[in-house]
């Protein structure tokens, strides 16, 4: 940092044209609010420390501390103080413009901000000396921003499944993280919500303060709720997180099984409507907004190479890539060739028709699942699942299958025929989801290899089509 200069009376000092608002990650994050005056050397930032931020809302009143002017230059800057010196940690730029007072005396400064994200009518007014410093009162009475757009509905844009890798420039490739999608809708609390539009928030405490570790007023991001086992994404770490609501358990998970925010997308910003940008456009902005940390980071991205990052991706046991076109817009709840997902290992999101009674060291519990898909009104049998189950999932598994009651087989008497362990299967109704991990499908349209992840709230029934295999499998 350059060294500070001669401090000027903000009351009585000439004014120029420029104000800054640093946003200040340091022992406590706060805004730096500078004005640029004038001392016998030429401009300066008069500077306060605002602890709760600059209020962008009327009648919302807040401590400002004044602190020592900084060079005109330091304006400018945005990056990270190294420890150990003064204010060590990130500091981003919340918002720079012109101003210009509008009225001034010997206790209060008026002026109005023309900013990127501000516009309106502040007032500053000295209240007292604290420990040597000067407390001020900051507060707006003016709000000359445009209302805010309609927030897009909260669907997350969906990719299309295809068989391989490809190199394009046209694209970007990033590594699909094998957690839980959700948007994050962040003001001056952070909402999670999942891809049916269910409110997640409560399984996730440290994820609720994202909106902290945005520069912006108010965002959305879309991206996965991802849990790390030896440093690669596990799914099955995740599900120990799922479910749990209760205060004291999650305190503890969160200490062994800790999650991250992992953001890929943003879709508002500040009160505007960004789904029409192109995704070249919103990844730069995600870029410039996200201050990461331990539970909120930015999902890595490489142009051109797919091939090489897909190869990367398998090397690590990841689920696979997703590549998506530059150009391309933000369609809420669509499902597009603009996204395009390529798997290392396939999954499937079946419906349950059945199940049978387990065996040996599974007796009194699960055997199998029996799954389907849809072929418009009928439903197929691909399959039956009886591995990747732990004893959670079979007791919850159990506890959801006997709640549905048994009904009559959804299948043609010559499919239960053709296979032995549907002859003793009970069926139960079409209305519970599991997704399913698969290495193959058979000529006869059967899953090969499939192993159990977990059951489904977020799906419904209808929308598990045979369409899942419409790119084929490895």
């Amino acid at each position: 940092m350059v060294a500070a200069v001669e401090d000027v009376d903000p009351l009585v000092a000439p004014v120029g044209p420029s104000f800054v608002i640093h946003q200040h990650y340091a022992t406590n994050l706060h805004h730096d609010l500078r004005l640029e005056m004038l001392n016998e050397a030429g401009p300066v930032l008069v500077s306060w420390a605002v602890p709760k931020g600059v209020p962008w809302r009327p009648d919302t009143k807040v401590l400002a501390v004044r602190t020592e002017d900084h060079p005109i230059e330091y304006g400018t800057f945005s990056g990270s103080i190294p420890d150990n010196n003064y204010g060590a940690g990130e500091v981003r730029i919340f918002d720079a413009g012109t101003y210009e007072i509008a009225e001034r005396d010997r206790k209060k400064l008026s002026f109005r901000l023309r900013g990127n994200r501000l516009d309106g009518l502040y007032h500053l007014i000295k209240t007292k000396f604290t420990e040597g410093r000067e407390s001020w009162l900051l507060f707006m009475t003016d709000d000359h921003r445009p209302p805010p757009d309609p927030q897009p509905r909260l669907e997350p844009m969906l990719a299309t499944l295809v068989a391989d890798s490809f190199d394009d420039p046209a694209f970007q490739f990033e590594p699909k993280w094998d957690g839980i999608r959700a948007l994050a809708v962040c003001g001056e609390e952070t909402s999670l919500f999942s891809r049916l539009g269910n409110e997640v928030t409560d399984g996730y405490p440290e994820l609720r303060t994202l909106h902290r570790r945005l520069v912006a007023t108010d965002a959305i991001l879309d991206g996965e709720i991802v849990a790390f086992d030896k440093g690669v994404p596990s799914f099955q770490t995740l599900q120990q997180r799922m479910h749990v609501r209760d205060r004291k358990q999650l305190e503890q998970l969160m200490k062994t099984v800790p999650v991250v925010f992992m953001a890929f997308d943003i879709i508002y910003l500040d009160g505007r409507d960004l789904t029409n940008l192109t995704l070249e456009k919103r990844r730069a902005v995600l870029e410039e907004v996200v201050v990461v940390d331990n539970h909120l980071q930015v999902s890595p991205a490489i142009g051109n190479d797919g091939v090489a990052l897909f190869e990367a991706a398998k090397a690590q046991d990841l689920e696979g890539i997703v590549a998506k076109r530059l150009t391309s817009t933000y369609r809420p709840g669509a499902r597009s060739k603009d996204w395009l997902k390529i798997k290392t290992v396939f999954d499937l999101d079946a419906v349950v028709v059945g199940w049978t009674d387990g065996t040996g060291s599974r007796q009194g519990t699960i055997g199998s699942l029996v799954l389907a898909l849809y072929t418009g009104d009928e439903l197929v049998y691909v399959g039956n699942v009886g591995t990747g189950f732990n004893q959670r999932s079979l007791d919850d598994g159990l506890r959801r299958l006997k709640a549905l009651g048994e009904v009559p087989a959804p299948f043609a008497s010559q499919v239960i025929k053709s296979r032995p362990e549907l002859r003793k299967a009970r069926w139960v109704s079409p209305t519970l989801v599991a997704k399913v991990e698969y290495r193959q499908l058979t000529d006869a349209g059967r899953l090969r290899a499939p192993a159990f992840i977990e059951f489904r709230n977020d799906k419904r029934p209808q929308d598990c089509t045979m369409d899942q295999f419409a790119a084929g499998s490895r």
